[in-house]
């Protein structure tokens, strides 16, 4: 069996962006793992035309292998048991496919420097790994913002089988920080240790109405000023079906509606953690590169120094249930960039 695969290009960073997402669907990466868990890796190729049914039936393949629910997060699914040769099959397609990417921006001067929310470790890692990026002066920012949505953490009673390990109370808990209660909390601390900020210069948002069945229109904004100048700003977006949270899609639309005044040429650097780099890519290529014209980079990346909590390393089942994720984003972007062909 083969341990490594060729890389494959992102789609998204490339000249050809159709293209660049059928050879993604078909490159030999993704015919391994297809044929690792008894698919046909055959179904994965065909005329231009039919691309977005490939990726339809891709999806609904790698969605049949995956272990996580409809409305799980991430942390609570379980392991899918594997031999060696799947396991090895999927960290190696992973790596190929660009779900362990850890390169460093291309570029030094950028825009605007974008954090990306999640579930808590996501709320602290990133913004650390922002706040070394600018530090070290390995990049230059016009303006840093973090950007999540508003969603409670679960109580202790509703984790279910979550080992007690992935459980966001017991993180914050283990942090120092057992006040912390939801996502926009921990990312506005997360980010204001990052980056040594005091208290925000003005707040903006609203407050849901019915917070226990309509969270998502909570929204808010916290501005902060570092001592040498630098704009950071930390925002929970609204959700435009409340009662979820915001989805990514839905935080770069906040982002490009109501906080930047994104053009042609305008340099945007993401910062993620390399397992949900290319979900997040084809997002952010859709809803921001598409429309605006603004030039996207993302990039994933952890702290060399962390509290060992903090810490989160993947399992093949992590990875295999981020492809169908992945490819929902993806064909988002694909029928996006379709229609721009054909309007």
């Amino acid at each position: 069996m083969t341990s490594r695969f060729p890389p494959t290009t992102l789609p998204g960073t490339g000249k050809d962006l159709l293209p660049d997402i059928d050879a993604w669907i078909t490159s030999e990466a993704m015919r391994a793992l297809v044929a690792a868990f008894a698919g046909d890796p055959a179904a994965l190729s065909g005329t231009p035309d039919t691309l977005l049914e490939r990726i339809d039936r891709l999806l609904a393949f790698t969605g049949g292998v995956s272990t996580r629910l409809e409305n799980q997060e991430r942390h609570e699914a379980g392991e899918l048991p594997m031999t060696p040769e799947q396991a090895e099959t999927v960290l190696a397609a992973a790596a190929a496919l660009r779900l362990c990417d850890r390169l460093p921006p291309s570029r030094r001067e950028y825009d605007h420097v974008i954090m990306l929310g999640g579930l808590i470790r996501a709320c602290f890692n990133r913004p650390a790994y922002a706040a070394r990026l600018i530090g070290d002066g390995t990049v230059t920012a016009g303006a840093v913002t973090a950007l999540g949505g508003h969603r409670d953490f679960k109580r202790p009673e509703e984790y279910g089988e979550t080992p007690v390990t992935e459980r966001e109370h017991v993180i914050a808990e283990r942090l120092g920080h057992p006040g912390l209660k939801n996502e926009y909390a921990a990312l506005d601390l997360g980010t204001r240790l990052a980056f040594g900020l005091g208290d925000p210069e003005h707040e903006e948002g609203e407050d849901s109405p019915d917070p226990v069945n309509l969270p998502g229109l909570t929204w808010g904004v916290r501005h902060y000023r570092t001592p040498r100048e630098l704009s950071v700003r930390v925002a929970a977006a609204p959700s435009q079906d409340p009662p979820r949270r915001a989805h990514t899609g839905e935080t770069y639309a906040f982002f490009a509606e109501r906080m930047a005044a994104l053009r042609p040429g305008t340099r945007l650097l993401l910062v993620t953690t390399p397992l949900y780099k290319p979900m997040q890519h084809f997002t952010a290529v859709r809803m921001l590169v598409l429309p605006y014209g603004a030039e996207v980079e993302t990039v994933g990346g952890d702290v060399d120094r962390q509290a060992p909590v903090l810490r989160q390393p993947f399992t093949p089942t992590k990875y295999l249930n981020e492809i169908p994720t992945t490819l929902r984003a993806l064909r988002g972007l694909a029928a996006a960039a379709r229609e721009g062909d054909n309007p």
